[in-house]
């Protein structure tokens, strides 16, 4: 059973920022942050600002990384910075998600600004794009049944 409901806890798992006893998997001060959020059983990705394709491939894989470690099936990505460029779509597509899937990832919710919730479904994993990080969160902690 998820969170949704219970407002305060929530929130809490929202604000969540992790201390010095939390994996960080990924922290590239302006470009990215990677952590496993214990509250959300997620792993999270924060854009922080435009990326290469280095930096985006690092950050990625630093998801799986967190998935693997706390054999999780969900990834939570604030994309409101925009952090991964439209021209690493096709890598993420062809060699990070299916990798993503082996790793366990099941359900993804993007935060981006100013965008409606959407929805897709890439082979296993079900995506849904959010406008605010609250939305994403509700819909992480109290998914579908199959995740």
């Amino acid at each position: 059973m998820g969170l949704r409901g219970a407002g305060k806890q929530l929130m809490a798992a929202i604000a969540w920022q992790p201390s010095d006893q939390d994996p960080v998997y990924f922290n590239q001060p302006g470009v990215a942050l990677v952590t496993w959020n214990p509250d959300l059983r997620a792993a999270c990705l924060e854009s922080q600002g435009w990326a290469d394709t280095g930096e985006s491939h690092a950050a990625l894989d630093a998801v799986i990384r967190a998935l693997r470690a706390h054999r999780g099936s969900r990834c939570l990505v604030d994309n409101r910075k925009k952090a991964i460029r439209a021209a690493d779509q096709e890598w993420i597509a062809e060699n990070w998600l299916p990798r993503a899937a082996g790793a366990g990832l099941r359900l993804t919710a993007i935060v981006e600004p100013e965008s409606g919730q959407a929805m897709v479904t890439i082979k296993e994993i079900e995506v849904r794009y959010f406008s605010t990080v609250v939305r994403a969160a509700e819909w992480l902690t109290d998914p579908p049944e199959a995740a």
